[in-house]
C-alpha cells in the first residue's frame, strides 16, 4: 500500500513539472526577461510581458504596434480626439497571440494639437501579476514576479515611500522631469503593480484660496501674455502658456476685423499682424476683479463670483470706421483705413459697465469648463451679442 501511495504522488510530482514546463524552463523564462531589461531599478519604468519590454510612460501606439487593441470606448480611434493637457477615461487593451492578456491604461496629450488615442502618451498602467496557468508572465526589475513576496520587493527597491497592509508605493522623477508614482499590490505574494503619472505633475487646487488664484493667473496668461506664476504653478508648460496667449491675440484680431469687414482670410501678411499688434494692445487693458470663490474645505465643487469690466474699444473706433467705409476704398487698401482707423483709438480705451457673473467650479473636471472660459473672454472683449 506504501509503495502504491509513493508511485502515486511521483505521478502527481511529474505531472506538475511536465505541465509548467519545469522548473528549468520557469527559470529560463525568467532569465530571459531579466536580460531584456536594462536596469534592475524599479525607476527604469520598465517591465517585461510575456517576452516583450514596455516602459512607463510611453507612447501607446508601442502597445499597439506590439499586437495589442483597444477593447472598448475608445475602439473609435479612427474619430475620437483627446484636447491638449487632457487625459482618457481608463479602458482596456488586449493581445491578439493571447486572449487572456490584457492591461488597464489611460492615456494623455501633452501635445498643443488634439490627437488620436493611438498617438497619445499612457499615464496611469495596471497590470496584473498571476500564477494563474493562461495569465501573462510579467517580470518587473529585479526578477520581481507574482512569486515575489513584501521582502523580496523590499529587497530590490528599498523601503517605499508608502506602505499599505495590501500595497506599496514609490515614487521617482524620471529623466523627462515627470513624477511617477508606482504601486505594488500584494495577495500573499505581488498580485498587480501600477504606474501613473504623479498630481504632481500639474497643478493642484484644493482650497477657495488658490481657485481664485488659478482664474486670475489664467486670465493673465490669456490677456496680457503674463504667465510666469501660471507656468511655475504647473497649470501649463511655458510653451503652452505661450500658445494660449497668442490664440487670444489672434482671436481677437480676426474678430476685430470681421466686425470692421476686412477680410481676415485673405488679407496681407502685413495687415494681419498690423490687427495682432492692436490686439495686444488692447487685450494689456483688460480689467476685472479677484474672484470671490465658494469652495468649502476638501469640496470639489463650488462656485465662484467675477466682476469684470468690458473694454469699450469697438464704440471709440467707430466714427473713424465709418469714415473709412464712407471713402470708397476697397481691397488692401479698405482694409489698411481700417487697421489706422483702429491703432489710433487704442491709446483712449476705457471700460463700459462692469458685469458680475458667477461660474460653476469642478476640481476634477478643469476646474472652469471652456464654455465658461470663452464667455468671460467675450464679456472682456465686449464680444457678447
Amino acid at each position: 500500500m506504501k509503495k502504491l501511495a509513493l508511485l502515486g504522488l511521483c505521478a502527481i510530482l511529474c505531472f506538475q513539472v511536465t505541465a509548467c514546463g519545469g522548473p528549468g524552463a520557469a527559470q529560463k523564462q525568467k532569465e530571459e526577461a531579466m536580460a531584456l531589461l536594462g536596469s534592475d531599478k524599479l525607476e527604469s519604468g520598465e517591465l517585461v510581458i510575456d517576452g516583450t519590454k514596455y516602459s512607463f510612460p510611453d507612447d501607446v501606439s508601442k502597445w499597439l504596434n506590439g499586437g495589442w487593441h483597444i477593447s472598448n470606448r475608445y475602439d473609435n480611434t479612427d474619430t475620437f480626439e483627446l484636447e491638449y493637457n487632457v487625459e482618457s477615461s481608463e479602458f482596456e487593451v488586449f493581445n491578439d497571440e493571447k486572449t487572456s492578456d490584457y492591461v488597464s491604461m489611460c492615456v494623455i496629450n501633452l501635445g498643443m494639437e488634439p490627437i488620436k488615442i493611438d498617438e497619445a502618451l499612457v499615464s496611469y498602467l495596471d497590470v496584473d501579476l498571476s500564477k494563474a496557468k493562461d495569465a501573462m508572465y510579467v517580470v518587473l526589475p529585479g526578477g520581481i514576479t507574482c512569486d515575489s513576496t513584501r521582502e523580496d520587493v523590499k529587497n530590490a527597491y528599498g523601503e517605499p515611500a508608502e506602505e499599505g497592509e495590501d500595497y506599496f508605493q514609490y515614487t521617482y522623477t524620471n529623466a523627462d522631469g515627470l513624477d511617477i508614482i508606482i504601486e505594488i499590490d500584494f495577495i500573499d505574494t505581488v498580485h498587480s503593480v501600477i504606474y501613473a503619472l504623479a498630481d504632481s505633475n500639474w497643478g493642484v487646487i484644493t482650497n477657495a484660496e488658490e481657485c481664485a488664484q488659478f482664474v486670475d493667473d489664467a486670465l493673465k496668461a490669456s490677456f496680457y501674455g503674463d504667465y510666469a506664476s501660471y507656468v511655475e504653478k504647473k497649470f501649463d508648460t511655458e510653451e503652452g502658456a505661450q500658445l494660449l496667449y497668442e490664440n487670444e491675440v489672434e482671436y481677437y484680431a480676426n474678430t476685430l476685423m470681421y466686425y470692421l469687414d476686412v477680410d481676415y482670410e485673405n488679407v496681407s501678411e502685413e495687415i494681419a499682424d498690423g490687427f495682432r499688434d492692436v490686439a495686444r494692445d488692447v487685450l494689456g487693458k483688460a480689467k476685472w476683479d479677484m474672484p470671490v470663490v465658494d469652495l468649502p474645505d476638501g469640496a470639489n465643487y463650488g462656485s465662484f463670483e467675477i466682476t469684470m469690466y468690458p473694454l469699450d474699444f469697438l464704440y471709440i473706433i467707430l466714427d473713424g470706421a465709418q469714415a473709412v467705409a464712407d471713402s470708397g476704398v476697397e481691397g488692401d487698401e479698405y482694409a489698411q483705413g481700417m487697421l489706422d482707423a483702429a491703432r489710433e483709438k487704442v491709446g483712449e480705451v476705457s471700460y463700459l459697465e462692469p458685469v458680475t457673473k458667477t461660474y460653476d467650479i469642478d476640481l476634477n473636471d478643469g476646474v472652469v469648463s471652456a464654455d465658461d472660459w470663452s464667455e468671460m473672454d467675450d464679456i472682456l472683449m465686449d464680444f457678447m451679442e
